[in-house]
């Protein structure tokens, strides 16, 4: 058991961060500012949070997300939340195709994000949500891809997911997690099960279960619409900071710097992805620059990591070996 998540569904803030994608700073700023939540404390002052909170936070940051002022929603009740979340909406879904991926979506946080999507990829379709595997186990839904979010992972949870009652019920598994061990995430590996580490936006969620389908992502450059909130997916990460790390101080066999120069930027590119999502929005269209910015930016690394990744090819370095 994880020291930064307690018994009986309380949370402390670190793991709330990664299940609501709030960084932990903005959401001290944000409970300071605007009184959100009113978490209990620990005998230090250590913020202990209830399962409540952690859902009434995960509305706030998909409406703020959308585009609100956080000052706008931060005092609605959870009816007001959902209420708004449920306009934002669309009508009328893109219908499904002859390619139909049924989609399950297990978990307290992770199913207000799902069925308050804005879209999912053609072809999609959400079968069913569910607060907890026990509920999920009670129904007989089945599916292409499971999608099952937990706050941490240990040898119990590994045991549940061989459960072959449980592996019956889909072709394809998707764990989120907020904390593991690394022989927890070895041995899941090992099994075949798909790991991402919280906190992940629902978009990148629908983009991994689309996966095995005929559906690419671009990369070209985004438009700029100042009215709209971009919902494309950041490219995945390709290097840990770790990585980039050790990389940075290998001697080059071409007699240059360029692993550290080239580590440097991504380096670089990381920080300012992460700090274009957590600057304030006091408009729509504050948001959506945040949101054009953030996927540019996103892009950029990700071209510097793809040639990050030629330099280690040529010189025979093994990146798997820098973790």
């Amino acid at each position: 058991m994880t020291n930064s998540v307690l018994m009986d569904n309380v949370y402390r803030i670190g793991a709330v961060s990664r299940l609501t994608g709030i960084p932990a700073d903005t959401l001290r700023i944000w409970e300071r500012r605007y009184h959100l939540v009113d978490p209990q404390r620990t005998e230090k002052g250590g913020r202990l949070y209830s399962q409540a909170d952690v859902n009434r936070l995960t509305m706030i940051k998909a409406l703020v997300d959308q585009g609100h002022a956080i000052s706008t929603v931060a005092n609605l009740d959870t009816r007001e939340l959902n209420d708004r979340l449920s306009r934002a909406r669309p009508h009328n879904l893109p219908e499904i195709g002859s390619g139909r991926h049924d989609v399950c979506i297990v978990g307290q946080a992770i199913t207000v994000r799902a069925n308050n999507t804005a879209q999912m990829p053609d072809g999609l379709e959400l079968a069913g949500t569910y607060t907890d595997l026990d509920s999920f186990m009670e129904d007989d839904t089945c599916c292409q891809t499971l999608v099952i979010e937990f706050p941490f992972l240990d040898r119990t949870i590994v045991k549940k997911l061989q459960d072959e009652t449980l592996q019956k019920r889909y072709d394809n598994i998707i764990v989120i997690y907020a904390f593991a061990p690394s022989i927890i995430l070895r041995q899941m590996k090992r099994l075949q099960i798909t790991t991402e580490r919280a906190p992940v936006s629902i978009d990148h969620i629908w983009q991994m279960c689309a996966g095995n389908m005929p559906h690419q992502v671009d990369w070209s450059p985004s438009v700029f619409q100042p009215d709209t909130v971009l919902t494309e997916p950041a490219p995945k990460r390709q290097f840990s900071s770790q990585q980039l790390a050790k990389l940075s101080q290998m001697t080059s066999a071409l007699k240059c710097e360029c692993p550290h120069h080239l580590s440097s930027i991504i380096e670089t590119l990381v920080a300012f992805e992460q700090y274009s999502t957590e600057c304030e929005n006091d408009s729509p269209q504050d948001a959506a620059l945040h949101s054009y910015l953030h996927i540019m930016t996103a892009k950029a690394r990700w071209l510097m990591e793809v040639a990050l990744e030629k330099l280690a090819e040529v010189e025979n370095i093994d990146t798997n070996k820098l973790v």
